[in-house]
C-alpha cells in the first residue's frame, strides 16, 4: 500500500512538473499577455474569426452549420478548418465566449492547453516504450516545444490542435503492442484520430494514420506466423482504427463530403484551384511545397534558415547531438530486445519522413501520389512531422542509455574525444565573446550547452543527474528559441486588427439587406473574414475552399453587374475611389463608400434590368423582411401577379422553403447567361409568408 502511495505521489509530481514547464515556457502568453499565437497567417484571418463565429452561434443557441456572412453563404463546417464539431472548441466557446464572440486571450489559452495535452501525451507514449521518467520528459519536451509542431501553433492553429493529439493515438497503439493486446486500445487510437479530424484539418489525422500503419505493419511482421495471418491481422487492426476514426468524426465528415464535392480548393499560392475529387497537379505536389537539402541547415539553427510554411526541423542542438550519438553508437550498447525493435521502427519512420519531404528529389512521393485521396493533399513538406516524431523518441532512447553512450565516447583510452570536446567548447566561447554581431546568443549558447553536457558525461556517473542536466540544458535552449508566439504590440493583434469602429457599427445595420466588399491597396490590411466576427455580410471570405457555383459566378465576368446581382452595396477601402462611388464615412485608415447601384436582397424576375433604387421603390409596400439569420430567413410578400421571386442567396442542398407553412420546391435561378447561383421560387398572386430553413443532421447539440 505504501509503495502504491509513493508511486502515485511520483506520478502527480511529474505531471505537476510538466504543467509547470508548460506555464513557464508560455508565460508571455498565459500571464503577461505580451505574446499571442493569433497574429500570423491563418490564425489571424481564419482561426480567430471562425472561433468567434462558433462562439456567437453557440450563445445564440445553435451550431453554425451554415455561414450566411461570407461568400454569399457557405457550408461552414464543410471546409474542415472551422473546427465546428471539435469538443474542445465547443466547450471553450461555451465557457469563455459570449454572443459578441470570444476574446483572443482565451484562444491563446486554448493553444496553451493543447501544448500541455501534447506534452503529457508524448510523455506517456515514451513511458509505454519503457523509457525512464527523465528520458520520457526529454522526448516530450523535444517533440512538443521544437520543430514543426511548435512552429505550427503560431500560423495554423487547427493543424496544431490535430498534431498535439498524435502522441495520444500512438500511445494507445503502443499499449496494444507493448502491454496487452486488447482491442479497446485500437478503438481508443481510432477515436483520437477522429478527434484530429474534428480539430479542423485532415493532414494531422493522415500523418498519424501513416505512422500508425508503419507501426502496425512493423509489429505484425515481427510477430507473424505466416503471410496470410500477417495480412489478415494487419487488415483487421487497421479497419478497427479507421472505423472508429470515422465514427468519431462522422458529423464533420458528413458536411465535408457534401461540400468538398461542390467546391474548388486552392492548392497553389499562384491562385491554382482544383475541382471536386481532383488530384493536386503533379507540378505542385512534387515541386512546390517541399524541403530542399539546404533547408536541413535549420537543424543547426532555428533562425539560420526560415523554412517554407513554417515546417521547421530544428530540435535543439543537444537533442540533435543525442540523437546522432544514439544512432552512431546504438549497435555497441546493451539495450533490450524491445528497444532494439523500437530503434528500427523509428529509423524507418525517420527515413520515410525524409524521403517524403524531399519531393521530386526521391522516388517515394511518386508512390504517395498514386494513393487515392493522398494525392489530393498538397505540401509534402508537412511530412516533416514524421521526422520530428521519430527524432524526439530517439532522444528519449539516447537519454535512456545515456551512461553507456558516455562510456562509448569517453573511454579511458579515448583522450582524443575529450580533447576535441574541450577545443570545441573553447571555440564556442570565442563565438560568444567576440562574434556576437554575426552569431547571436540563441545560436551560440545551445552549442555551448551541448558540449558542456558531453563533458559532464565524464565527470558525472549517476544516470539520474545526467538526465536532469540534459533536461535543464534543453529547457535553456527552449528559452533561447521560444515557440512561435508573436508580440501583441503590433497592428495585427486581433483585438486591434478587428476592433469595432463606426464603419462596423454602420454596416451591421445592413445585415440581411446588403453585402460588402473590400478594395484594398494594402492587401495585408484586408479583414477578410470580418463577417464572421460581426453581423456583416461580405462578398468574399478567407479559406482554402470556395463553393464551386459561387466561384463560377464571380469569375464569369469582371463587369459591375456581377456585384449588382450579388447585392453588394458597400465598399471598404484604404484609398480614394472615383465618382462611381459615394463616400459615406471614414475611420483611421479605412473609408466606406456606397455603390450607386445594386439589386436588393430579393426581387421579381420581371424586374431584372431595372435600377436597384427603382426595384426597391416598386417593392416597398409589398415585401417585408421579418427575420434573417444563418439558418432561418423569413419574408412577407404580397404578390400582385404571378412571377418568380429571386433571392441573392446561394442555392445549396439543405435549404428548404415554406410558403405559408407549406413546403415548396426551391430552384436555381437562370439569369441571362450567368452560371446558376441564386435561389428562386415561383409564386402565385396573393399573400405569402416565405420561410427558408437550413435542415441538416447533426444540427442540434
Amino acid at each position: 500500500m505504501l509503495k502504491s502511495s509513493n508511486k502515485l505521489h511520483v506520478t502527480i509530481g511529474i505531471y505537476t512538473l510538466l504543467l509547470f514547464i508548460t506555464i513557464v515556457l508560455l508565460f508571455p502568453v498565459i500571464f503577461s499577455k505580451a505574446g499571442s499565437f493569433c497574429i500570423i497567417g491563418d490564425n489571424l484571418h481564419l482561426s480567430y474569426p471562425f472561433l468567434n463565429k462558433l462562439s456567437i452561434a453557440l450563445h445564440k443557441g445553435y451550431l453554425p452549420v451554415w455561414d450566411a456572412n461570407t461568400f454569399g453563404g457557405k457550408n461552414f463546417p464543410g471546409e474542415l478548418q472551422s473546427g465546428t464539431f471539435y469538443p474542445f472548441n465547443i466547450l471553450w466557446c461555451f465557457l469563455f465566449g459570449t454572443m459578441k464572440g470570444i476574446d483572443v486571450y482565451y484562444i491563446d489559452l486554448l493553444v496553451a492547453l493543447h501544448y500541455f495535452i501534447c506534452l503529457t501525451g508524448m510523455y506517456k507514449l515514451s513511458r509505454v516504450f519503457r523509457m525512464p521518467p527523465g528520458a520520457a520528459i526529454g522526448a516530450a519536451l523535444v517533440f512538443t516545444f521544437t520543430g514543426v509542431l511548435s512552429a505550427r501553433s503560431g500560423c495554423e492553429v487547427f493543424i496544431f490542435y490535430g498534431l498535439t493529439l498524435l502522441p495520444w493515438a500512438i500511445f494507445f497503439l503502443g499499449k496494444y503492442y507493448w502491454e496487452r493486446q486488447r482491442k479497446r486500445y485500437l478503438v481508443f487510437a481510432g477515436l483520437v484520430g477522429g478527434l484530429q479530424i474534428l480539430a479542423g484539418h485532415i493532414q494531422p489525422f493522415f500523418h498519424t494514420l501513416f505512422i500508425a500503419v508503419i507501426l502496425v505493419v512493423f509489429y505484425e511482421y515481427w510477430q507473424r506466423k505466416s503471410w496470410k495471418t500477417f495480412f489478415f491481422s494487419f487488415a483487421g487492426k487497421f479497419s478497427i482504427i479507421l472505423l472508429f476514426s470515422v465514427i468519431a468524426a462522422l458529423p464533420q465528415l458528413y458536411y465535408a463530403a457534401e461540400y468538398l464535392s461542390r467546391c474548388y480548393r486552392e492548392v497553389g499560392q499562384d491562385g491554382t484551384y482544383i475541382g471536386p475529387l481532383q488530384k493536386v497537379p503533379l507540378r505542385i505536389y512534387m515541386y512546390r511545397y517541399l524541403l530542399n537539402p539546404s533547408d536541413f541547415e535549420n537543424f543547426i539553427g532555428q533562425k539560420s534558415v526560415l523554412l517554407n510554411d513554417w515546417n521547421f526541423v530544428y530540435m535543439g542542438i543537444l537533442p540533435l547531438c543525442l540523437c546522432i550519438a544514439f544512432l552512431v553508437k546504438g549497435r555497441f550498447l546493451q539495450i533490450t530486445e524491445k528497444h532494439t525493435h523500437l530503434k528500427k521502427l523509428l529509423i524507418i519512420i525517420l527515413v520515410i519522413g525524409v524521403l517524403s519531404v524531399l519531393g521530386y528529389l526521391t522516388f517515394f512521393p511518386y508512390i504517395l501520389y498514386a494513393i487515392p485521396f493522398v494525392n489530393g493533399v498538397r505540401e509534402l513538406s508537412r511530412y516533416v512531422i514524421l521526422i520530428s516524431f521519430s527524432d524526439a523518441l530517439l532522444v528519449g532512447m539516447a537519454l535512456t542509455y545515456i551512461t553507456q553512450i558516455g562510456d562509448q565516447f569517453f573511454q579511458p583510452s579515448s583522450k582524443l574525444n575529450l580533447t576535441i570536446a574541450l577545443l570545441l567548447i573553447l571555440n564556442v566561447l570565442y563565438w560568444i565573446i567576440s562574434q556576437q554581431k554575426d552569431i547571436s546568443l540563441d545560436v551560440s549558447i545551445p552549442y555551448l550547452l551541448a558540449f558542456l553536457f558531453l563533458l559532464s558525461l565524464v565527470a558525472v556517473q549517476t544516470t539520474i543527474y545526467t538526465r536532469s542536466f540534459a533536461i535543464a540544458f534543453i529547457l535553456i535552449d527552449l528559452f533561447m528559441n521560444p515557440v512561435n508566439y508573436a508580440t501583441t504590440q503590433v497592428i495585427f493583434y486581433p483585438a486591434k486588427f478587428y476592433a469595432r469602429n463606426k464603419i462596423v457599427d454602420s454596416l451591421e445595420t445592413s445585415y440581411g439587406k446588403y453585402r460588402v466588399t473590400f478594395d484594398m491597396e494594402t492587401y495585408a490590411m484586408t479583414r477578410r473574414n470580418l463577417g464572421d466576427i460581426y453581423n456583416i455580410q461580405t462578398k468574399f471570405g478567407y479559406g482554402g475552399t470556395v463553393n464551386k457555383s459561387y466561384f463560377d459566378f464571380i469569375k464569369y465576368s469582371e463587369g459591375p453587374e456581377i456585384d449588382d446581382l450579388l447585392n453588394i452595396k458597400y465598399v471598404i477601402t484604404d484609398k480614394r475611389l472615383d465618382s462611381n462611388f459615394v463616400f459615406k464615412d471614414s475611420t483611421q485608415n479605412l473609408q466606406l463608400y456606397e455603390r450607386k447601384n445594386c439589386y436588393p436582397r430579393c426581387y421579381w424576375k420581371r424586374q431584372l434590368g431595372m435600377s436597384g433604387a427603382g426595384i426597391e421603390a416598386e417593392n416597398k409596400g409589398t415585401m417585408r423582411q421579418l427575420a434573417y439569420s444563418d439558418l432561418y430567413q423569413k419574408v412577407e410578400i404580397n404578390c400582385i401577379t404571378r412571377d418568380t421571386l429571386i433571392f441573392s442567396e446561394n442555392y445549396y442542398p439543405g435549404w428548404k422553403c415554406y410558403d405559408n407553412q407549406k413546403e415548396i420546391k426551391v430552384y436555381a435561378a437562370s439569369i441571362k447567361n450567368y452560371p446558376p447561383l441564386f435561389r428562386c421560387i415561383p409564386l402565385e398572386r396573393g399573400h405569402h409568408v416565405i420561410e427558408f430553413k437550413y435542415n441538416k443532421v447533426f444540427y442540434w447539440f
